[in-house]
């Protein structure tokens, strides 16, 4: 039994695992109104540094998944505390789930018990990683660069949960793991299979509860096929779009090619390459799932369509036709759709992904910057008969990220409720927020000053907004993003540098698809949909902070006044010229809150040429300690992330509460002269 009390302690918000001294305990379970499960690449782990120092190439053929990363996470989204103005904020994960247990997964899925299950998909949205047994005495595996015979996978891509039992439950590319939602412990839901075969490596596309059947449907990228289970893991029926669903339209069939599986043992398998993954062909490969009106809507990948398909009303059964619904639009490109919902007023939303890529150094994982959030709605007041879709075919965006265009969703929706004028979750506003995965949310060098008024640039996680807005809208389009939530998944990282003061790899500054799917749990919505409408409810567009259209076109203007970070910590101190090297330097005393409890302190300047002396790790003590910073250019802005924390809290695997703040200053503009020149 999880009870969670919120402490507002100064800007932080704690989670406590606790109950109120005597107060009546309510029985609870892992998930409440507003958690959000946020799924993602778990990470790696290097080797440790040893002598002769290994070369970088040495050190990839070193690096492997770290069991202990998170491949899911629970964050509480109830309590921001401020009206969205496109400030970071450090929303509160109390829940990690490790790649040891469950593997790598994308697809989330939540269900309507008492105490709401959480279902998640293994995946290979992050890569497919193969080794050979250890060959040279380290202790370690051997990565592979092409097939080999012997090859296994490495740890950490499957999963294997249920340690504590005699047998544990060994996970594979079609998993998908149960994260009980009482006790949070977490078992092998079902594994995929096909004609007896499990699915070989390509892993499984997303996965939805139907509270209607109380039954599961999940995709398979191998094989194409749509699988729909009980709540047993028992497969009940499958949906072939590639035969039934394309009949309908009489296209000509593709059936399901074994042929097409993955030679884990020639070099003909490339992990860099996933045209070699064994993924079903693209027109019959279905990717997104979402129940609405008694039908299951899918995307399918080749053609970026969406289709649908009904339910004999005896039986549950699938119909043998589909109905074609749209075609995606193909700007900036054709991309996978990998996930979508339906709101109550009868909207469609799709989230895309950029395109698979897979590199040696675990980086990058999808194309950045060209992926969209889109809207449709059905034709009103009926269908247009001279149209071949039922749907309006031209779509509304949603701006997602400061950056370019603003595309950077990593491929998740989920819906919530909205929240109050205090900035807290208001459960009588159903469906007033709308929120999506995404990388460098806040990174916009146009807007670099004011953005950072409001925390970090780079984040990798959440953005959460108003659901009305669109980039299409006249006015009040909120493009860019300033009303939106946005806070990194991570909520510890902080771009940390080597002792050498380069940027790791895999720094959110660096990384692309590193995140994946998100899915909510909220309140029911009573009433009437009305099509093409919204519910009321508070804090919809003529709530949004700055409504004065003062550029007259139409676009959302920055908050008044500006967004500032919430802090839990302050820096102190001043800008001086070392004469000895011709430099700025920051010489300044970094303070924590009075009642934060803390003994380290992790501290990067995430700047371009700005180092930390000392850091980026260092002890810290009350009332403070002194910092210097160095390599400042004249002029420059530079911002410096902080993290001050437990260390002894930190060490227990957990989620731990960590005083995090974004402190910038301007180097002076003058030049620093060194000395005899």
């Amino acid at each position: 039994m999880l009870n969670r009390i919120l402490a507002a302690t100064g800007t932080l918000i704690l989670i406590l695992a606790a109950s109120l001294p005597g107060a009546q305990a309510q029985e609870t379970g892992l998930l409440i109104a507003g958690d959000a499960v946020v799924t993602g690449f778990s990470g790696v782990v290097e080797p440790e540094k040893e002598e002769p120092p290994l070369a970088a190439s040495q050190v990839l053929d070193e690096t492997f998944i770290d069991l202990e990363g998170i491949s899911a996470r629970i964050n509480s989204l109830a309590a921001p505390g401020y009206i969205w103005d496109g400030r970071t904020w450090y929303a509160d994960a109390y829940f990690d789930i490790k790649a040891r247990d469950v593997g790598q997964v994308f697809g989330v899925a939540i269900d309507d018990d008492r105490f709401p299950n959480v279902y998640l998909a293994a995946s290979s949205a992050y890569g497919l990683y193969r080794v050979m047994p250890d060959a040279d005495d380290d202790g370690r595996p051997e990565r592979i660069k092409v097939g080999e015979p012997g090859a296994d996978w490495m740890d950490g891509m499957w999963g294997t949960a249920d340690e504590t039992d005699t047998k544990p439950s060994q996970g594979g590319p079609g998993s998908i793991w149960k994260v009980d939602g009482k006790s949070g412990k977490i078992t092998l839901f079902a594994n995929i299979a096909h004609n007896g075969e499990n699915n070989l490596g390509a892993g499984l596309g997303n996965i939805t509860y139907v509270p209607e059947f109380r039954q599961l449907f999940v995709s398979d990228l191998s094989t194409g096929l749509i699988h729909r289970l009980d709540m047993d893991g028992v497969e009940i029926e499958i949906f072939d779009h590639g035969v039934t669903g394309r009949a309908s339209l009489e296209k000509s069939p593709l059936p399901f090619d074994a042929s097409n599986a993955p030679d884990f043992d020639s070099a003909d398998f490339d992990p860099e390459d996933s045209e070699t993954w064994g993924f079903a062909d693209e027109d019959r490969r279905v990717y997104a799932l979402a129940f609405h009106n008694g039908r299951l809507y899918y995307s399918v990948v080749g053609e970026s369509q969406i289709w649908s398909v009904g339910f004999e009303e005896k039986t549950g059964a699938f119909l043998d036709s589909a109905r074609w619904e749209l075609d995606v639009p193909e700007r900036p490109k054709k991309l996978p759709v990998t996930d979508m919902l339906f709101t109550q007023s009868g909207a469609m939303v799709l989230a895309q992904r950029g395109d698979v890529k897979s590199t040696y150094d675990y980086a990058n994982f999808a194309d950045h910057g060209k992926s969209r959030l889109l809207r449709f709605w059905l034709e009103t007041p009926q269908d247009d008969p001279d149209t071949p879709s039922r749907w309006i075919a031209k779509p509304e965006e949603y701006a997602v990220g400061f950056n370019g265009q603003e595309r950077s969703t990593n491929g998740g929706v989920a819906l919530s409720d909205g929240y109050d004028s205090q900035g807290y979750l208001d459960t009588t506003s159903c469906e007033a927020s709308l929120w999506t995965t995404g990388e460098n949310l806040r990174d916009n060098k146009p807007l670099q000053e004011t953005l950072l008024l409001g925390g970090s640039l780079v984040i990798d996680g959440l953005q959460g907004m108003p659901i009305r807005p669109v980039k299409q809208y006249e006015k009040f389009n909120n493009s860019p993003p300033w009303a939106s939530y946005m806070f990194d998944n991570d909520q510890f990282n902080t771009d940390l540098v080597d002792e050498d003061d380069k940027p790791t790899p895999y720094s959110d500054t660096n990384t692309t698809g590193w995140i994946g799917d998100v899915e909510i749990l909220r309140t029911g919505c009573d009433g009437d949909a009305v099509a093409g409408g919204w519910p009321e409810g508070p804090f919809y567009v003529s709530d949004l902070p700055s409504t004065d259209d003062a550029a007259g076109d139409g676009t959302l203007p920055p908050p008044s006044p500006l967004p500032t970070a919430p802090q839990c910590a302050a820096m102190t101190g001043q800008f001086f010229c070392d004469v000895k090297t011709g430099t700025w330097i920051y010489d300044g005393i970094l303070r924590a809150e009075p009642n934060q409890i803390a003994d380290k302190v992790k501290i990067v300047a995430s700047s371009p040429g700005v180092s930390v002396v000392g850091g980026p790790l260092m002890s810290y003590s009350a009332p403070g300690i002194r910092l210097t910073l160095s390599g400042g250019a004249s002029g420059q802005l530079i911002s410096t992330d902080v993290c001050i924390f437990d260390e002894a809290e930190s060490q227990k695997g957990g989620p731990f509460a960590c005083c995090k703040a974004t402190i910038a200053a301007s180097v002076p503009a003058e030049a620093c002269e060194k000395a005899g020149e």
